[in-house]
């Protein structure tokens, strides 16, 4: 079940590539690319030993503190681990740190962090989910859970994005295949035609035409998002009944926190909402960070659906349809200005130095555990 959940993930990631170059190309944009795997595989001739070191020892201390502490989660988001643990090796590196102490307090933050992050976003969990049974492992969580409590105050949970009424004229719109293939085909055929023919065609299709190419990209999108859900619906199915005899041996009442696409199924048209709105909130982001003259993040159709998508489905859990449009906002935009700023203030040091050139850390919880550690540092005078 985890093939199909990853096959569903390649072929999405896969189809938005192409239309993320289409639009860079239709607008000139430069900048440096927000994409945390790309940061730490860039380091990893410097420190992936440390990183490695503290994925698997940040492990064991989460398995300890979910035995021990209230916070019974077991992060099991592999590639979430692997971010986390090369941000802290590059952020104890940066700070003057050898390396034996940089695995050992890498280790101590990330066995904190994947055990208490998860419980700070379970009672939102609760909601979306209906059940106490998973958990959410993501980089995302911190401005999901922001997101969330500041929708709270203004939006209306009983008016939920999931019972959107549509007129039998429209009843069409009902499948979520359908209305998502129609928003991507107007992305996706939209950048293609602000790029041009003669650049889709010669960098990208390989000779196809550009139009037929771009609806291709839009239809596979969704295809890849089809066989996402599925595969996440089967991988529940399984997956709690065999953690839950893993748990009552090792970590007894532990839930397994795992990646984000665990709860598209609870809320597939909010994510179609955070998809929408996050690409423009990236748009406006681009435009405010260009008049403060700070590093200008390359925007990412990935981050809009993954990031945005699944805010949006914690917005809308507790706000309903104002939730989920400001969740999918608020991620984007946000989301953006704080990966510039990490840049501009060189919060993980010099990335480029280390190998890591035109990327940049976007996962909130580590820029947010990050500036934690630089402050405390600096108090010490680090």
């Amino acid at each position: 079940m985890f093939l199909i959940v990853s096959a569903g993930s390649g072929v999405i990631v896969g189809a938005l590539d192409p239309i993320q170059q289409m639009i860079l190309q239709a607008f000139q944009l430069e900048g440096f690319l927000p994409f945390d795997e790309l940061v730490v595989a860039g380091v990893a001739a410097k420190l992936g030993r440390e990183t490695a070191l503290i994925v698997g020892l940040g492990f064991l201390v989460n398995v300890l503190l979910a035995r021990i502490t209230p916070f019974k989660y077991i992060y099991l988001t592999g590639h979430m681990m692997w971010i986390h643990a090369g941000a802290w090796a590059i952020l104890f590196n940066q700070l003057g740190c050898s390396t034996v102490l940089t695995v050992i307090l890498g280790t101590i933050v990330q066995g904190c962090y994947t055990t208490f992050f998860p419980a700070m976003a379970q009672p939102f969990m609760r909601k979306i989910t209906g059940s106490d049974d998973i958990a959410f492992g993501h980089g995302q969580t911190l401005w999901h859970v922001v997101a969330a409590l500041s929708a709270k105050t203004f939006g209306k949970p009983e008016e939920s994005a999931e019972n959107v009424q549509v007129s039998e004229k429209w009843s069409f719109f009902r499948d979520m295949a359908v209305s998502m293939s129609l928003i991507m085909l107007v992305v996706s055929l939209g950048a293609a035609v602000f790029a041009g023919s003669e650049f889709v065609e010669s960098q990208l299709s390989g000779g196809q035409n550009f139009i037929m190419y771009a609806i291709i990209q839009a239809l596979t999108f969704t295809a890849g998002v089809l066989v996402l859900l599925q595969g996440v619906r089967m991988f529940i199915g399984e997956m709690v009944p065999a953690f839950q005899g893993f748990a009552q041996k090792v970590v007894p009442g532990a839930r397994p926190a795992l990646d984000c696409p665990v709860i598209y199924a609870y809320g597939p048209n909010s994510l179609i909402v955070g998809l929408i709105v996050g690409t423009i909130a990236q748009a406006l982001a681009i435009l405010l960070l260009v008049a403060l003259k700070w590093p200008v993040p390359i925007p990412s159709m990935i981050v809009a659906f993954f990031a945005s998508g699944s805010c949006a489905i914690f917005g809308n859990a507790v706000a309903g349809r104002r939730g989920a449009i400001f969740g999918g906002f608020f991620w984007s935009f946000v989301g953006l200005i704080t990966s510039s700023a990490a840049i501009k203030f060189q919060l993980f040091g010099d990335l480029s130095g280390l190998g890591a050139v035109g990327v940049g850390f976007i996962v909130p919880d580590a820029l947010a555990i990050g500036t934690v550690i630089r402050l405390i540092a600096k108090l010490f005078g680090l």
